[in-house]
């Protein structure tokens, strides 16, 4: 939660993403068994053969332009590499060939989070809910979206929606408490993060997240209290005060994003 970007200022135009005709002399040929060999294993390569990996999915994706399966995963490794428009492009043809499964949809609605494409990212999500109404990751998604564009108070109803489906889901419950605090109220964000320092399932920056909820409610010892079960007791005190500074921030008008879970 610490070291967030300020917000930038958001790109409006979407991706076009269309399916890439083939005339019939231009036909990629069938995958011969050593390149479908050498396919799965990319499938399965760690993050030191993501390059790597990536190319393989991409050409499998170039010579079979009609298989939805291989434009999909070619469109997660581009995701995962932070190659947004390569990404949107082949999720587009997964969609094109297969249809806008669930996958398919958040994807684009993550990846539009992740480029700054918000109005993307909402179509997204709300097409995904469209068809299924109890999707916490859209509901988390789209409460993102609509913090974005300062509308905290349409995202708090997503993420109360999600939270009713899923209570034990911190990153939901950390998105709200970051929309209450834009909205200036601290003591809400506190007590929405009140078990996090309780909760083994609770991962650390979720913890960080109670304490910078804390300190902005001016509970800054019981905040440093908290930072102890990760750093030591000099290094808490300074993060407390980091974290003033940036609830302050986070409460202006130019405030920041929550984070993206």
């Amino acid at each position: 939660m610490t070291n967030l970007p300020a917000v930038p200022r958001w790109l409006t135009i979407a991706v076009t993403l269309t399916l890439a005709a083939c005339a019939p002399h231009d036909r990629p040929t069938e995958l011969s068994p050593a390149a479908r060999r050498s396919l799965a294993e990319a499938i399965k390569a760690d993050d030191n053969d993501a390059a790597a990996g990536l190319e393989l999915l991409r050409d499998a994706a170039r010579r079979a332009p009609n298989d939805a399966a291989a434009q999909q995963r070619y469109g997660l490794a581009a995701e995962q590499s932070g190659l947004y428009p390569e990404a949107l492009e082949a999720l587009g043809r997964a969609m094109a060939v297969g249809g806008a499964t669930p996958e398919r949809l958040l994807a684009q609605g993550r990846i539009g989070l992740e480029s700054g494409d918000v109005p993307a990212a909402t179509r997204a999500y709300s097409r995904t809910l469209e068809a299924n109404p109890g999707n916490v990751e859209a509901l988390n998604g789209l409460g993102v979206a609509e913090d974005l564009q300062r509308h905290h108070d349409l995202a708090r109803e997503r993420y109360n929606q999600a939270l009713s489906l899923a209570p034990g889901d911190w990153r939901v419950r950390s998105n709200l408490a970051m929309s209450l605090l834009m909205s200036g109220r601290a003591e809400e964000a506190a007590d929405a993060m009140a078990s996090a320092d309780r909760d083994p399932a609770a991962p650390r920056r979720v913890r960080h997240d109670l304490a910078l909820a804390l300190v902005a409610a001016g509970r800054r010892e019981q905040a440093i209290g908290v930072l102890r079960a990760d750093m030591p007791a000099e290094e808490a005190a300074a993060l407390a005060d980091e974290f003033a500074a940036f609830a302050r921030w986070l409460a202006s008008p130019e405030g920041s994003r929550p984070a993206v879970r």
